[in-house]
């Protein structure tokens, strides 16, 4: 039987742009199926279709490489949870938007997200801080809100957004482990409503 040709040799990538978004893409799957630790280059250059001097064209280590992806999926996330919050006016269904974001990505298993928050190298002093920032990043998006809603400092409501956005990730974990028991828009609801229960006991913005 002819053997197959490597399949590097049968991808085509018309630009230096593409190739690069092509190693990230494979390098995302593989870091996120293997972690940092067990994940070679060896693994991106097969998932990408292309051979490893290939990789090292463009990364000149794991860790680079990994750090680019990371970088990467804290914007995509920061986008996303900045268009779902901005498609609201009410201050209410603009939490409840955030929390249904945690929900779907957890949901969705998206690569993104569990590289964040399920990396076996979240040790690292690099990516503690990148994961810290966008854990912050997050604060001062949800914070906003509550600050205009209640009138708090922005010091105080970027507390208690980071408290939400915890409550909201520990939901949609549990709702997960549990096996998904009740409708995803109930539990976002339920969890929404626990948190804007306790907002409101703050005093409204010029009340």
């Amino acid at each position: 039987m002819e053997q197959a040709a490597p399949i590097y040799q049968i991808v085509t990538i018309s630009s230096t742009d593409e190739r690069r978004e092509l190693l990230m893409d494979a390098a995302l799957e593989v870091f996120t199926e293997k972690g940092f630790h067990f994940a070679s280059m060896d693994d991106v250059a097969a998932r990408a279709g292309v051979s490893k001097p290939i990789v090292y064209q463009y990364f000149s280590s794991k860790h680079e490489l990994y750090m680019g992806i990371l970088d990467q999926s804290v914007e995509n996330l920061i986008a996303g949870i900045t268009e779902v919050i901005s498609q609201e006016t009410d201050n209410r269904k603009r939490v409840e938007a955030a929390i249904a974001f945690y929900f779907d990505r957890v949901e969705a298993a998206d690569n993104s997200y569990r590289l964040i928050f399920e990396s076996d190298f979240t040790t690292n002093a690099d990516v503690r801080a990148r994961v810290d920032e966008f854990i912050s990043q997050l604060a001062r998006i949800i914070g906003a809100d509550i600050s205009r809603e209640t009138g708090l400092s922005s010091a105080e409501a970027n507390i208690l957004a980071g408290a939400l956005g915890g409550m909201a990730q520990a939901g949609a974990w549990r709702w997960i482990n549990l096996g998904r028991p009740i409708p995803k828009e109930k539990a976002v609801r339920g969890i929404t409503y626990l948190a804007w229960t306790g907002l409101s006991q703050f005093p409204t913005h010029g009340r």
